[in-house]
């Protein structure tokens, strides 16, 4: 007999360092994966407002934030750089359907996804130093100085024992063959997982 409980799609945790490229790798694998129904894309709570530029999110300040993460509103919450970031609680409910959901987390925030979701895919989203610093300075929100504090808080990559699968992308060039790659990759998990009866 299935335990309900036991999680029967799978977390796919997208994370590397600011400026790697993440949103961009996700919103263009997404364009191809129109026909995979299974597959979706997290909406994260940040607590910063809407630009327009980066990825489409849930905006709330910060008191509202904390409200509902009290009311038990988040499955998976964390902090970094000043913002606070949330998974809605509604994300575990699809993962346990049976889809893979995709999601833009914080490395330091693995551990929590493991004791939540019991398993999780890992894909890091990389790129060298100089081209990091080059496209945050080129979003125009931070100073060299606050740059520079930024990456120096970035942390190593350590896989969680319990990780179905572990993929790992320089994004150092053009965003399109990355895509792709994460794309095929996303692909392939689908076949992996083990679907409800």
């Amino acid at each position: 007999m299935r335990d309900d409980r036991t999680p029967q799609g799978l977390l796919v945790a997208v994370v590397g360092p600011s400026g790697a490229g993440k949103d961009t790798l996700i919103r263009l694998a997404f364009e191809g994966l129109t026909d995979e129904p299974r597959i979706e894309l997290a909406r994260r709570t940040i607590t910063r407002p809407q630009d327009g530029e980066t990825e489409d999110h849930e905006s709330l300040d910060a008191d509202a934030f904390a409200n509902v993460e009290a009311a038990g509103g988040f499955c998976l919450t964390w902090r970094a750089h000043g913002l606070a970031y949330g998974l809605p609680l509604a994300i575990e409910d699809r993962v346990r359907s049976g889809r893979i959901v995709v999601a833009n987390l914080s490395r330091r925030s693995l551990a929590d996804a493991v004791a939540r979701f019991g398993r999780i895919a890992v894909v890091e989203i990389t790129a060298p130093r100089a081209v990091l610093v080059e496209r945050i300075a080129a979003r125009g929100r931070e100073s060299a100085d606050e740059i520079e504090r930024r990456l120096a808080r970035q942390v190593g990559l350590d896989i969680p024992a319990r990780c179905e699968s572990a993929l790992r992308i320089d994004n150092s060039g053009p965003p399109g063959p990355n895509a792709k790659i994460l794309q095929d990759h996303l692909r392939g998990l689908v076949a992996s997982i083990r679907h409800p009866d």
